[in-house]
């Protein structure tokens, strides 16, 4: 069902910031590379543009930062003066239990078996309140990785807003989720005996090609188009909009 704002309400814009570990995404998985130095600067990003605008950012927190001293207490000190939010994101190769083989298939969160998904996110959500002092309440999968458990898992450990869903796109190649079917609209949707909403990344087909955006980017996902990067060549037909935006970190 969708969700919509009351009659004459402004919009608004929900500020998600991906906040992880340090690691270097063209190389391959590993559970050593949990460095969250770059944590201590965010309180700049308050000072010079999010103070500014009156912007409350979420933090989406995983393992890493989650288990890190220096790194809650940077957060925490955020979180304490009202200054942000913060919520879980699941990078399942460095988040406990370690029971899968590291590989592209199985950094999807979703693509875990019932059972190991559910309780990585278990650990995640109870390490987050006890570091932070509250229930995480909103949720981003690592990778856009939701599974067809993801939802239901959440929902009963007591999340209230997912926020993995990327419209238009596919992760397909290497074992992720497709969400060509999906619009960058907010939605309730039910997990479980549960309700919850799902905040899409905001994004949109623009410009002269925009009513053939999706045939486009099917085209620009094809091997020989990725080696020639035409999905960069043809990103000028996508565009964020004024409903929501990711900030990541």
């Amino acid at each position: 069902m969708p969700a919509q704002l009351a009659p004459g309400q402004r919009p608004v814009l929900l500020v998600i910031v991906d906040t992880e570990g340090e690691f270097a995404w063209d190389q391959p998985f590993n559970r050593s590379a949990i460095g969250t130095t770059s944590i201590a600067s965010q309180p700049l990003m308050h000072a010079r543009v999010f103070d500014e605008f009156g912007i409350l950012p979420t933090y989406m927190v995983d393992w890493p930062v989650a288990t890190t001293p220096g790194a809650v207490a940077t957060l925490r000190r955020l979180l304490d003066a009202k200054r942000c939010e913060i919520g879980a994101h699941l990078h399942p190769w460095v988040s406990p239990p370690y029971e899968e083989a590291l590989s592209d298939f199985n950094s999807y969160g979703g693509n875990l078996p019932r059972q190991l998904e559910y309780d990585k996110l278990r650990l995640l959500t109870e390490t987050i309140a006890d570091a932070f002092g509250r229930q995480p309440l909103a949720f981003k999968a690592g990778r856009y990785g939701l599974g067809p458990h993801t939802a239901e898992s959440i929902a009963s450990l007591g999340y209230e807003v997912d926020a993995s869903v990327v419209p238009y796109s596919a992760f397909t190649e290497d074992g992720g989720p497709d969400f060509r079917t999906f619009d960058e609209h907010p939605f309730w949707f039910q997990a479980g005996r549960r309700e919850l909403l799902e905040l899409p990344v905001t994004t949109g087909y623009c410009g002269w090609l925009r009513h053939v955006g999706p045939r486009l980017y099917d085209l620009a996902q094809r091997r020989w188009a990725r080696r020639l990067r035409r999905g960069g060549a043809g990103s000028y037909t996508q565009q964020t909009l004024p409903t929501k935006r990711e900030v990541f970190i």
